[in-house]
């Protein structure tokens, strides 16, 4: 800069060498390099305070839940025919709120009753269907009775059937409770009480990108 009697004078300046100093002598100049920071689907970040000294950026993970449940006690018969699957709608649609790889639970209590003197087998099968369409390897025997010829009362058993697993699913995907019976000469229900429930869970745990293997 210029200064009296027209002389000039350079000023150098003087970096602080703390290991939080941003600040770069170059060769054209003073830089501080500008950050940017991107936040994937389910990723929070929090800003550091400007006169936080070191600026520390928190960045953390939003997970989410979601839930299909049955809210009242009830009894859904199964009426169809051998492994035709029937939506269980007692049962909410899940909706997928966001993107990624979701780890699924879901649980079924079904009940299978075969009349006195039948020879025979009856079964209740369930699975979750994404979209309309059987999610393959969610499929789950939730309980069998079957009896010999000749035998002599009826037989019935109850049992709480139930799966996990990992998958990818997009934002908006519907996720449904579907189950069938093995067995015309008996009946075969799927039930929710406190004694048993049925529903289904999902727990995000990963952003679009990842994979659930």
């Amino acid at each position: 800069m210029a200064g009296a009697c027209g002389r000039t004078y350079r000023v150098d300046p003087t970096i602080d060498p703390a290991s939080c100093n941003a600040l770069t002598q170059m060769a054209t100049g003073l830089l501080v390099p500008g950050v940017e920071i991107e936040a994937d689907p389910g990723l929070t970040v929090t800003a550091p305070a400007p006169s936080d000294c070191p600026q520390t950026w928190r960045i953390g993970v939003d997970g989410s839940w979601a839930q299909g449940l049955w809210p009242t006690a009830g009894v859904h018969d199964l009426t169809g025919a051998d492994r035709v699957y029937e939506q269980i709608t007692e049962v909410a649609t899940m909706v997928i709120p966001r993107a990624g790889v979701w780890e699924v639970n879901y649980a079924v209590r079904g009940a299978a009753i075969l009349p006195a003197n039948t020879a025979g087998g009856q079964y209740v099968t369930a699975a979750l269907f994404q979209n309309g369409a059987i999610i393959s390897g969610a499929e789950v025997m939730v309980v069998g009775v079957t009896q010999g010829a000749g035998a002599g009362p009826s037989h019935g058993a109850q049992g709480t059937g139930s799966n996990v697993f990992m998958r990818f699913f997009a934002a908006g995907d519907q996720v449904t409770l579907h189950a069938y019976r093995i067995g015309q000469l008996g009946t075969a229900s799927v039930i929710n009480n406190g004694d048993g429930r049925t529903r289904i869970m999902a727990h995000w745990i990963g952003p679009t990108g990842d994979t659930p293997a």
